[in-house]
């Protein structure tokens, strides 16, 4: 752009070569792309040493906190677990008996003048129940009662209700149902949790309580009354109401006088859960042992290599591309303006070398000097190997960081073992419930409308597949084994007739789902067959973390909770003995070797009584040690996830070079060196705005220059046709001028 006319131009060069020069230099950096932020050459490294500065930091103050001490936290999560199954079988199991009374109503609505009879035989069917009676609502006398004498305290209203009792050691809960007569049908009903096995060393005690009431004692050791121990307890009713189950731990002392650990520490730990709405908790008081603090090099180890590693990386990364590229760029541009060089450029990055190397060539080119020998094998190391080596260093220093973990975790405190049983035990009674009840379902229908026509039995199997998940098909089979009438999905059970007369069975074959069914033989001769849901069992097994299987006598996998062929035969010693010594009645929970790592393997028979028993299956749980909360595994886990944090950083940090750096200084690598050959009829583009990009438009003007002159150094127009024309350097335009302000 030409001054206007009257005015003398400031910005053209003066007739000296130095000042030509310099006004060259200054138009060339005005031409050259300028780096956004976390474009620039040094941006990835910079940010790679960062990150890991801060990884350094973050791992010094996480692993630190890991393995605080106090109760192990695979102690209270394992009562967590353990409380929330009692919780939760006793609420299940209210619920059943809730729907007994339900129906024992109904039937004293259609049959009032049959009221005792219905009640002993509903008292000798369902043993749970202590007592069974029909009350006046008004007078609170009994009209006709069964079993232990039901009293109804005063104030409570005549309408449907659970009332807990826990006086003494009998807890116990009382239903009311109102009757159509206007009379109340009362039952009281045991509460008590099914048979545990306590570890005797911590002074296991489980309750029964009602908050503001009272409380029972179902299993255990009594709870001293009035010590630290209640005021612990009274704190976790009150706060189990909000938060449905809660674990409060209280102070550390020394353990009893004569325990086999009296030289470690124990803390009491009590952990409560609500069940449902009944208006009660169940509540486990444990002795839990106590780890003490302790201080750990791994924190400090972990962080010093991170932190050492941040800067390895900043100087191999630096050193060996960064401050290459940014000489080779001034180079460039002393070469691109006609300033004098003083020689060739030696660093220790070789594509660097090579472009260095180009710029030489064409200069001696433009000044008309031929025949210059060029460097064919600069020296120094390719700039990939560098950005390999800072990555190599972040690799190396997770592998230390591997090398030094922490030791895993060889052996569980003895209440995790004893939570683990008690668990099994639950989940296999689910199970053994499960199958049981819904035989007894389809005996109570098949007692009940034996004698239909085939249209009542519709009605009958429609109903059953209905109301009861469990159940995947129910239908009628004649005496021959065909298929009357049928609901719900279609049958997996081969045609033919039942085996024997009554009882649940599976059905032996080489299948894709094992086909487990209950059956009941009927007078005429017919059978009413329920298949069970498969899914549904495999449910159940998902309450117990870890591995659950359910083998047979043959040590076939019937029910997994992980991926699984049905029959397929277990092969795992361990896991086969385990089964077998569950099947005689003793119960087996062993810390053993299995698959090359220490693991926790328990196993307990399904049901030893019961229609279930028939099947003879065990339910075997393993969970590998490194998984519970323990100090070891903890300070592990938090070392893997700094491990794979700082993996990611290198691997971010090298892809960030090889797509951004690498790969444009490769590029511009091989056509300064076609230049370099005598190719100069190829424009050579910058294709980012980096530093990288810069050299590539001075490597243009160099070309240019070889090719028309030295008129087409920097300053020059960049358009054709305008070589004569001198590049000015314009005023900015102010923004309010711009906006037309």
């Amino acid at each position: 752009m030409a001054p206007p006319a009257g005015r003398p131009d400031r910005r053209r060069p003066g007739d000296s070569p130095e000042q030509l020069a310099r006004w060259r230099l200054i138009s060339l950096e005005k031409q050259l792309p300028t780096p956004r932020p976390l474009t620039g050459l040094g941006a990835p490294v910079v940010v790679g040493s960062i990150l890991l500065a801060l990884l350094a930091a973050f791992a010094f103050v996480h692993l630190d906190r890991v393995s605080p001490a106090g109760v192990p936290t695979a102690v209270t999560e394992s009562q967590r677990q353990f409380v929330e199954g009692l919780a939760r079988g006793l609420g299940n199991s209210v619920g059943r008996s809730r729907d007994e009374l339900t129906e024992l109503a109904a039937d004293c609505n259609d049959r009032p003048g049959q009221a005792r009879p219905l009640l002993s035989r509903f008292v000798d069917g369902h043993p749970m129940w202590r007592g069974v009676a029909v009350v006046d609502s008004t007078s609170r006398a009994p009209t006709a009662a069964v079993g232990q004498p039901v009293t109804l305290p005063p104030g409570l209203t005549p309408t449907r209700a659970a009332l807990p009792l826990v006086d003494g050691n009998d807890p116990r809960l009382l239903l009311v149902e109102p009757l159509a007569s206007g009379a109340l049908l009362v039952g009281e009903l045991d509460l008590g949790v099914r048979s545990l096995r306590l570890d005797p060393r911590s002074r296991q005690a489980i309750l029964i309580a009602v908050p503001g009431v009272g409380r029972a004692l179902a299993q255990g050791t009594p709870v001293e009354a009035g010590g630290p121990v209640e005021a612990l307890l009274d704190r976790a009713l009150t706060a189990s109401a909000e938060e449905h189950t809660v674990t409060r731990s209280g102070i550390a002392g020394p353990a009893p006088t004569g325990d086999a650990t009296a030289a470690d520490p124990v803390a009491p730990l009590v952990t409560a859960s609500v069940v449902g709405n009944l208006g009660f908790s169940v509540v486990s008081v444990v002795s839990a042992p106590v780890t003490v603090e302790r201080v750990s090099r791994e924190p400090l180890f972990t962080a010093a290599v991170l932190f050492v590693a941040s800067l390895l990386v900043l100087l191999v990364t630096w050193l060996g591309l960064v401050r290459p590229v940014r000489r080779l760029l001034d180079h460039a541009k002393a070469t691109a303006s006609g300033n004098p060089v003083a020689g060739p450029l030696r660093t220790v990055n070789r594509e660097a070398n090579r472009i260095g190397a180009a710029f030489d060539t064409l200069a001696t080119q433009r000044d008309g000097t031929k025949g210059v020998r060029r460097d064919e094998r600069p020296g120094g190391v390719g700039a990939t190997w560098w950005v390999i080596g800072a990555t190599l260093v972040i690799l190396a220093s997770s592998g230390l960081i591997v090398a030094n973990l922490a030791p895993a975790e060889r052996e569980l405190p003895g209440q995790v073992v004893r939570d683990a049983q008690n668990q099994a035990s639950a989940v296999a009674a689910s199970l053994s419930d499960t199958l049981d009840g819904g035989f007894a379902m389809l005996a109570d229908t098949g007692r009940d409308h034996g004698k239909a026509n085939t249209s009542g039995m519709r009605k009958v199997v429609d109903r059953l597949v209905d109301d009861n998940p469990r159940f995947r098909s129910v239908y009628l089979v004649s005496a021959g084994g065909d298929t009357v009438v049928g609901a719900g999905r279609e049958p997996m059970r081969p045609a033919g007739p039942v085996p024997g007369e009554s009882g649940v069975n599976l059905y032996d074959v080489q299948g894709r789902l094992p086909i487990v069914y209950a059956y009941y033989q009927l007078a005429d001769g017919r059978a009413l067959v329920a298949e069970y849901d498969v899914r549904h069992l495999s449910r159940l097994l998902d309450r117990m973390p870890g591995r659950v299987q359910v083998l047979d006598i043959d040590q076939r996998d019937i029910l997994d909770t992980s991926g699984y062929l049905a029959f397929e035969a277990v092969t795992v010693e361990q896991v086969r003995s385990a089964s077998a010594a569950a099947l005689t009645g003793r119960p087996y929970a062993e810390v053993t070797e299995l698959d090359g790592r220490r693991e926790l393997l328990v196993a307990t028979p399904v049901s030893l009584e019961g229609t279930t028993a028939q099947l003879e299956w065990t339910l075997v749980a393993r969970r590998p040690v490194s998984d519970y909360a323990l100090p070891n595994n903890a300070l592990r886990k938090g070392s893997m996830l700094v491990l794979v944090v700082a993996v990611g950083i290198g691997l971010l940090l090298f892809s960030w070079h090889y797509f951004f750096q690498l790969r444009p200084l490769r590029n511009l690598a091989r056509e300064a060196g076609a230049l370099a050959e005598g190719k100069t009829n190829r424009v050579v583009s910058p294709r980012w705005h980096d530093d990288i990009g810069a050299v590539a438009v001075c490597l243009e003007v160099c070309r240019q220059a070889a090719v028309h002159g030295e008129q087409r150094l920097g300053g020059a127009a960049r358009l054709r046709g305008v070589e004569g024309m001198n590049t000015v350097i314009m005023t900015k335009v102010p923004e309010r001028r711009r906006r037309g302000g």
